[in-house]
């Protein structure tokens, strides 16, 4: 995937699933919200958005990753 968003593609809104890549553009750098105790993340709100187009999205968690992949 192309690092970014075809021309003319503002975004769409990918929340509801998890993802751990943007549709759009292929980004897997997002902006979230977290907390952090001891210099380690220990919560991430899941409402995410990809840094490179902006689309919004639902970040993923351990729980989410494919069985096939563990």
């Amino acid at each position: 995937m192309s690092s970014t968003p075809p021309t003319g593609v503002l975004g769409i809104d990918q929340r509801g699933i998890p993802t751990h890549a943007c549709l759009v553009c292929g980004s897997t750098v997002f902006t979230i919200h977290a907390s952090f105790e001891d210099y380690e993340i220990v919560a991430w709100w899941m409402d995410a958005e990809c840094t490179q187009c902006g689309s919004p999205l639902t970040a993923p968690c351990p729980a989410d990753r494919p069985i096939e992949e563990l």
